[in-house]
C-alpha cells in the first residue's frame, strides 16, 4: 500500500477567531468524556477523549466542589491529559474574568508544554530569597504581576517536583500579603500536578527540600491524590516493573529482567534507529552532530522567527526554554523526533526519516492548490510519494470522491482543488467558516517519514514552521518562537524526554547522577520489547527515602461518585 501523507499547514491566519462554542451546563464538566487540548496553540480541532473514573472525579473535586487539589501518578498515568481537561473546565467555568485561571509550571519546558508561564515570571518572584517585605514592594511596582496575584482565582501549578519547599512557602506568604487575605495561599484556588519520584529540586548540596515538607503544603492542599491505571505501557508486568523502580522496591525478579534488556534492539524496517537517551546536554548534542555529519546529503538550515511582547531579556529566556530550537539543522535521511501533536497517530514524540525537502507548492499542486485551514492548522491525507519519488496530488477515486474527503474528526481538514478541475461543484461543501489561507512561503521544507506502530502503513507529512509561545495569565504572548516542530532524535535528554512516548529507546544508565533520573528514563518506553538498557544497576535506581515515607500518605483514588456519560457528545 503506497504511504499516505499529511501536509502540517501552520502558517494561516492566529488571529481568526474559532467558531462560538455552545454553553455547556456546569454538570457536563464531569462526564467521562471530554474535550482534548488542541494540537496547537493555533489549532481549533480538537478531539473528545475519555477519562476513566479516578480522573473523572478529581476534575469534578476541582471544578465543581472548588477543593485545592495535588495529583500525582506514575509516569503514563494520563496527568497531562487530566491537567488540561480541568484547564478547559476552568476557564469555561469562570467565563471571560481576566486573570481568573492563572496556568504555570516549575520550568520553562514544562510552561510552554501547557500554554502557561513560568511560575516566577507569573509572580515577578525574585529567582533569590530576599526579604518578604521588600518582595512585596517590587511585585506592587509590576502592574501586570500585581493584577495576577489579585485577580486570580485558580492558580495551576505544574513539574511542583522542581519546585522546593521554601519556594512554596515564600509563594503561599505572597499571596495572602499581596491579597490582604489570611486564608491559606491567599484564598486563590490551588491545582497541583506532577511527579516527586521523577527529578527533585535543584539544590546546592543535594539535599533537596521537597514542596510537600513545607507547613503552608500541608495548610494549602486539601486533597493529595494518585493515579493508578497506566495508559502507556500496555504490558501489566513492565508496568509493574516500573512501579517497583519509582518506589525504590525493585524485586530481583525484576533486576534480572532489566538486565536482560541490554541485548541490541531488532532492526527497524523503516531504518529508525533506537533513541538514546542521556542525561546530560553536550552528550546529547556530540552524539546527533557526529550522526548528522556522517550523511553526505546537503544540510537545510531552519531559523526561528522569535517575538513576544516581554523585555528582550526575559523574552530570551522564555525562548531557551523550549523545545523548539533557534536554529535547526537537518538533512535527508536524518532521525527525527515530532515536539507537537498532529493527530491520534503522530504525537509529540514521534521519530521519523526525513525523505527530502520540499517546497509547499510541491505538495499542493502548485500556489493555486494550496490547503487553507480554520485557525491554522489542518493535516491532509490526498498526497501520495509519486512512481518518481516526489509528492503528487491525490485525485479524487470514483464519483464520491472519497478520498478527498476531510478525516473524521478532523473539523479543520480542507479539500484542496484537484489537479484537472474536477469537483469544482462541490468544493464548497468542505470549505471552512473562514476564508482558507495560502502560505505565501516558498522556502524549502522537510518531508518525514513516519512508521505506523502496527505496521500497517507510513505516513509522510510535510513540515512546515508551527507556533510556540507562551502567555501570560490574561493571554498575551510573551514570547513566541515559529519553527519546525522537530529535532534531531538519534539522542534527546532526560530532561527533554519528560511526558514523551518513544516506541525504540536505548538508555546507558552509567552516567545517571540524580535520583529519579533512571526512572525517568526507563519509562520513556512503552514496551520492553522496544527498550535496550545498558549497565543497570539497582544501586542507581534508588528513589528519594523523603518521597517513599511520604507517597504512602497518599489517597488512591478520589472519593466521589462515578460520573455518568454527557448525552450531549460534545464533551466540555
Amino acid at each position: 500500500m503506497a504511504p499516505t501523507t499529511k501536509k502540517r499547514k501552520s502558517e494561516a491566519d492566529v488571529s481568526a477567531r474559532p467558531a462560538k462554542q455552545p454553553r455547556r451546563t456546569l454538570d457536563s464538566f464531569f462526564a467521562p468524556q471530554v474535550l482534548a487540548p488542541a494540537s496547537s496553540v493555533n489549532d481549533d480541532d480538537r478531539r473528545i477523549v475519555s477519562l476513566n473514573f479516578e480522573q473523572a472525579a478529581i476534575l469534578k473535586q476541582v471544578v465543581s466542589e472548588g477543593k485545592n487539589v495535588f495529583f500525582t501518578g506514575s509516569a503514563g498515568t494520563g496527568k497531562s491529559l487530566l491537567l488540561r481537561a480541568i484547564i478547559t473546565a476552568l476557564k469555561k467555568k469562570h467565563g471571560k474574568l481576566n486573570n481568573a485561571v492563572s496556568v504555570t509550571a516549575s520550568t520553562g519546558m514544562a510552561a510552554s508544554n501547557i500554554g502557561g508561564m513560568t511560575l516566577h515570571a507569573w509572580g515577578a518572584i525574585a529567582p533569590t530569597p530576599t526579604e518578604i517585605n521588600h518582595q512585596v514592594s517590587c511585585i506592587k511596582k509590576c502592574r501586570p504581576a500585581l493584577q495576577r496575584w489579585q485577580k486570580t482565582k485558580v492558580l495551576v501549578i505544574d513539574e511542583v517536583s522542581m519546585v522546593d519547599g521554601p519556594l512554596f512557602s515564600r509563594i503561599c506568604k505572597l499571596a495572602q500579603m499581596i491579597r490582604k487575605n489570611d486564608r491559606p495561599f491567599g484564598g486563590i484556588q490551588l491545582v497541583v500536578t506532577g511527579d516527586f519520584f521523577q527529578l527533585p529540586p535543584v539544590s546546592k548540596d543535594g539535599s533537596a527540600v521537597f514542596a510537600f515538607e513545607s507547613e503552608e503544603w500541608k495548610s494549602c492542599i486539601d486533597h493529595t491524590l494518585t493515579l493508578s491505571q497506566v495508559f502507556r505501557q500496555k504490558d501489566d508486568h513492565f508496568a509493574n516493573m516500573l512501579n517497583q523502580l519509582r518506589l525504590g522496591a525493585i524485586t530481583p525478579e525484576a533486576v534480572n529482567t532489566f538486565k536482560s534488556l541490554s541485548r541490541p534492539l531488532p532492526p527497524d524496517p523503516a531504518g529508525i534507529l533506537p533513541t538514546e537517551l542521556f542525561p546530560l546536554r553536550n552528550e546529547v548534542d556530540r552524539a546527533n552532530s557526529t550522526r548528522l555529519a556522517s550523511l553526505t546529503t546537503s544540510p537545510n538550515v531552519f531559523n526561528s522567527r522569535d517575538s513576544g511582547s516581554a523585555p528582550e531579556d526575559k523574552r530570551k529566556k522564555l525562548l531557551e526554554s523550549m523545545m523548539a530550537p533557534q536554529e535547526l539543522v537537518l538533512k535527508a535521511g536524518a532521525q527525527v523526533m515530532l515536539i507537537k501533536n498532529i493527530d491520534e497517530q503522530l504525537v509529540n514524540g514521534s521519530v521519523g526519516k526525513i525523505l527530502g525537502f520540499y517546497r509547499i507548492a510541491d505538495v499542493c499542486g502548485g500556489p493555486g492548490n494550496g490547503v487553507g485551514a480554520k485557525n491554522g492548522t489542518a493535516p491532509v491525507r490526498n498526497v501520495v510519494m509519486g512512481t518518481d519519488g516526489r509528492p503528487v496530488l491525490k485525485e479524487a477515486e470514483g464519483k464520491s470522491g472519497k478520498e478527498n474527503v476531510p478525516q473524521a474528526g478532523s473539523s479543520n481538514a480542507v479539500k484542496p482543488k484537484p489537479e484537472n478541475g474536477k469537483g469544482k461543484g462541490k468544493e464548497k461543501e468542505n470549505q471552512p467558516d473562514v476564508k482558507p489561507k495560502v502560505t505565501k512561503d516558498q522556502g524549502l521544507y522537510p518531508l518525514v517519514e513516519f512508521p505506523a506502530l502496527d505496521g500497517s502503513q507510513t505516513e509522510v507529512v510535510l513540515l512546515v514552521r508551527d507556533e510556540f509561545r507562551i502567555e501570560d495569565a490574561q493571554g498575551a504572548v510573551l514570547a513566541r518562537r515559529m519553527q519546525v516542530p522537530l529535532i534531531l532524535a538519534w539522542a534527546i535528554s532526560i530532561h527533554k524526554s519528560q511526558g514523551q512516548t518513544i516506541h525504540r529507546v536505548k538508555v546507558d544508565l552509567g552516567k545517571v547522577f540524580e535520583k529519579g533520573q533512571s526512572y525517568v528514563a526507563l519509562s520513556r518506553a512503552a514496551s520492553m520489547s522496544g527498550l535496550q538498557v545498558l549497565r543497570f544497576d539497582a544501586n542507581k535506581v534508588k528513589a528519594h527515602p523523603k518521597v517513599i515515607e511520604w507517597s504512602k500518605t497518599l489517597e488512591t483514588h478520589a472519593p466521589v461518585e462515578k460520573a455518568e456519560p454527557s448525552t450531549s457528545g460534545a464533551g466540555i
